[in-house]
């Protein structure tokens, strides 16, 4: 099976217990997570072989963070240990009609000043057949910006298909940032993560508020024909309350729009389901899982993870199968 590096920063989660807000918590239950980490763990999960280029500090919390990835099955001999600090953030978790809330602590983390230079591309890459990443790492900073492009580059120049996640987020940098960014990100890019959403708010590009299938699909040929990107997922989410929300994949190849039904369900934690989402469609592809496959996968993997605290999906494949197998997720061509 083909090895695959992920890059990002990794963090720690604080949630108070029982839904309680954050200004009246007096205790936390906290976890490990981060965008890219998250889709290694869940990819190590599936049976992957995976590595994570991160930036940990020299204390015991850094110690936390790399045993937790051991332990899951992720290679830490890209991890860089430097100075700085751990990043964290802070989940206030909804229920009903009360939204859920993000604070994030994770300027000057370790992960945010590390540089291209300090990297062995060599040693990162070696034996490497994917890279995966996500908008969030260059949003940390120019530094990070630098090291996104540089890792893009080197991957590239060793012919390595890259996997890249839009994951948007508006409380780290503003639009025409973030687009700018992503237009010199997305020439690199072979398999793409990326939302109608995202579409219509980072590239002004022809949409309305409510969802379309059709436009998504007209949106991936014109990003076909401008990046020269072969594949494209996403999900669409709608949001009943907090704690109920209704999830469909679509997944578009060789100018076909494949999808499954849409899944209502029982939201534990919701954290994370993009990237056990982007795991799973990443794994159908890496096993050549023929189309309708993959995204029922991709959002079983999701759906799964929805069950469950915590930033990653816990699942096997055999675990994900057997969801596919009781009639959970359906698709529809």
């Amino acid at each position: 099976m083909s090895r695959i590096v992920t890059c990002g920063e990794v963090m720690m989660r604080y949630t108070p217990p029982e839904h309680q807000r954050l200004k009246e918590a007096s205790s936390f239950h906290i976890s490990i997570g981060g965008a890219e980490a998250n889709v290694a763990v869940n990819l190590a999960n599936l049976g992957h072989e995976v590595s994570l280029l991160t930036a940990l500090p020299h204390h015991n919390l850094g110690e936390n963070v790399r045993r937790f990835l051991r332990g899951h099955g992720v290679g830490v001999e890209a991890v860089v240990h430097r100075e700085g600090r751990l990043g964290t953030y802070y989940m206030e978790e909804g229920f009903g009609l009360r939204n859920a809330d993000v604070i994030y602590d994770r300027s000057f983390s370790s992960f945010s000043r590390l540089s291209g230079g300090e990297v062995d591309w060599n040693q990162v890459f070696e034996g490497c057949t994917l890279f995966h990443v996500s908008g969030i790492t260059p949003a940390l900073g120019e530094v990070s910006r630098e090291l996104t492009l540089i890792a893009l580059s080197e991957a590239k120049k060793r012919g390595i298909l890259v996997s890249f996640d839009m994951n948007y987020r508006s409380k780290l940098w503003g639009v025409e940032e973030a687009a700018a960014t992503y237009k010199e990100i997305l020439p690199f890019v072979d398999r793409c993560f990326i939302g109608y959403k995202d579409f219509t708010l980072l590239f002004g590009m022809e949409g309305t508020s409510l969802f379309s299938e059709a436009t998504l699909k007209s949106h991936y040929e014109r990003f076909k024909d401008m990046y020269g990107i072969g594949e494209f997922a996403c999900t669409n989410r709608v949001v009943q309350s907090a704690n109920q929300h209704t999830l469909q994949g679509f997944f578009y190849r060789d100018g076909t729009m494949h999808k499954t039904a849409p899944v209502t369900m029982n939201v534990l934690d919701r954290v994370g389901g993009g990237d056990a989402f982007a795991a799973g469609v990443l794994h159908g592809l890496e096993n050549g899982f023929h189309e309708r496959k993959i995204v029922e996968f991709g959002l079983a993997t999701s759906v799964l993870k929805h069950t469950v605290r915590g930033d990653h999906a816990p699942f096997s494949e055999e675990e994900v199968l057997r969801c596919l197998e009781s009639g959970g997720v359906d698709v529809r061509r």
